[in-house]
């Protein structure tokens, strides 16, 4: 059935149709260019990759906002006078954020080249924002068939693939969010009935994308002997453990420097960019192990933490260096460490960067109490 509009039935759309058939032609050989990767790339990605790579975060705003502006727009044209009155511009509005799309999502598989993206936060990311501009492409070519023949039945079927698409698109950004700001980004100020769903859907989601970590097997090892065993257990760690040796448990009430103190700061300063999820530079600082270990920069020297010399420590070094510095960690803008969270991260590898250092807060300098007080809570 058509709708009545004749000037819109009778409209040619052959350039409308030369731009969407490029931009899916696009699409696709951009795909094929550039595969989407779910591990650490193998090799260096070229200079001009990793540039326009790094636009991925610029570009991702165009289409967010087109394909919310046509959101709202095609509930005004569900009605036919709408859709005769607003329907050329909803058009222009799709194809500006599929094109968007494209521009996104190519520029965000080539800044996945960088390495240091992984986990299951990035694969819902990356495969929920090519699925979503896959169904905004084939929407656009849906809406364009439709207006061409007047169908009212084909536009129909349009805005539900489009809502489909958009959702899918929506969610994916949110796990984008979650790379970028941490998991609890969106969730921590939620109402408690609306959290604990969004939490559930979330965990969830993140099952079909995870496989069981090794790591949680791992930490019942320790509970399983005993008598003659449990022993060989407690003298295992050492500081320079393996990332598989699992960290002594405290004794109940008893609390260590590692654990209490300079993890903290590394929950909140760090690991966004250095956690399980996101690992720029290939560090990790969400166990000792990683943080001994050190990243692409500091693994063949082993001075990424360098017991008793905090000089000699790329970490400390980093977090003290001028904040325009390109080095400087964390990056300009980012939450910084404060004064006494760096004077506590140095008094930690003057004693010696122990994982099994028991917290005494009498035993830091009198200035760093109430602050190491503050983070052992």
């Amino acid at each position: 059935m058509s709708y009545d509009s004749e000037s819109e039935a009778t409209k040619s759309y052959t350039l409308a149709w030369i731009a969407a058939l490029l931009l899916l032609v696009g699409f696709v050989v951009g795909l094929l260019i550039y595969p989407p990767l779910y591990e650490a790339p193998k090799g260096e990605a070229g200079q001009m990759t990793l540039f326009i790579g790094r636009f991925h975060p610029i570009l991702l705003h165009l289409p967010i906002g087109s394909l919310i502006f046509l959101a709202m727009l095609e509930v005004l044209c569900m009605g036919r006078k709408g859709e005769a009155k607003h329907g050329s511009t909803a058009l222009l509005a799709l194809f500006v954020g599929a094109a968007g799309s494209v521009m996104a999502v190519l520029a965000g598989i080539m800044l996945s080249r960088e390495g240091g993206y992984t986990g299951g936060n990035f694969s819902l990311h990356q495969t929920m924002g090519i699925i979503g501009t896959a169904g905004v492409l084939l929407a656009l070519v849906i809406r364009l068939m439709a207006m061409g023949q007047g169908n009212w039945e084909l536009l129909h079927a349009y805005r539900a693939l489009f809502f489909l698409s958009f959702g899918i698109m929506s969610l994916g950004a949110h796990f984008g969010g979650n790379l970028s700001h941490g998991s609890k980004f969106l969730t921590q100020h939620a109402p408690e009935p609306i959290k604990s769903q969004m939490i559930a859907m979330e965990k969830w989601m993140l099952t079909l994308v995870e496989t069981p970590k090794a790591e949680k097997t791992e930490e019942k090892a320790p509970e399983a002997p005993k008598a003659t065993e449990a022993p060989k257990m407690v003298e295992a760690p050492t500081p320079t453990a393996t990332p598989t040796t699992p960290p002594p448990t405290p004794a109940a009430g008893e609390k260590l420097v590692f654990a209490n103190l300079i993890q903290p700061i590394f929950v909140a300063k760090c690991n966004k960019c250095h956690g399980e999820e996101k690992q720029k530079g290939d560090l990790r600082l969400d166990t000792y192990e990683f943080t001994m270990a050190g990243g692409s920069e500091s693994a063949e020297k082993k001075n990424n933490i360098v017991p008793g010399k905090p000089a000699d420590s790329l970490t400390y070094q980093l977090v003290i260096s001028a904040e325009d510095e390109d080095m400087h960690m964390p990056p300009e803008g980012k939450d910084q460490l404060t004064k006494e969270e760096i004077a506590i991260l140095k008094w930690w590898i003057e004693q010696g960067a122990s994982n099994t250092q028991k917290l005494d807060l009498a035993a830091l300098p009198a200035d760093l109490q109430a602050a190491a007080s503050a983070l052992s809570k």
